[in-house]
């Protein structure tokens, strides 16, 4: 058998079935059809579609990419958080102040009961806006502050 130094020609998988077969015992008693198995594996190529086996992939994949996705953004998500609660007590204050000139003022010129229920029903609103506000954080963090479209909100089952 020759060696790789003398034998400068690519060796292909014949070659090399051919050279085991020269000196394998078991294969010479018994040899192996190759040229009939080489012009059958010739003669039926695999085609391969690279953009329906990437799509089949990436469906399959979707699952996994999603989980690590989500915990990837973790923590970006609550910095983000983090961040956006530094003011609020500073904006709490400012508006419980504001609330109280407001109901001053207001008692002023109505019935007390009025004026509290007024300043109330304002104080509570102001709930409502802070609450939606630090709900949405998250949804913006995770889409990285790219505009929303209904699908970002639709629910995954």
């Amino acid at each position: 058998m020759k060696t790789p130094e003398q034998d400068t020609r690519p060796v292909d998988g014949r070659d090399r079935l051919a050279a085991h077969a020269a000196d394998c015992e078991a294969c010479q008693a018994s040899p192996l059809p190759l040229e009939q198995l080489a012009a059958r594996l010739n003669a039926s190529p695999v085609h391969i579609d690279a953009t329906a086996l990437s799509r089949r992939v990436l469906l399959q994949l979707q699952p996994e990419l999603e989980h690590l996705a989500l915990a990837a953004s973790w923590p970006r998500m609550l910095r983000g958080l983090l961040l956006s609660l530094l003011p609020l007590p500073l904006v709490v204050a400012v508006d419980a102040y504001f609330l109280s000139l407001v109901y001053g003022l207001v008692s002023a010129l109505v019935p007390a009961a009025l004026a509290a229920y007024l300043v109330l029903s304002y104080g509570a609103v102001l709930v409502l806006l802070f609450a939606m506000t630090y709900a949405a954080i998250p949804l913006l963090v995770m889409h990285g502050g790219r505009r929303l479209t209904p699908t970002h909100l639709s629910v995954v089952p």
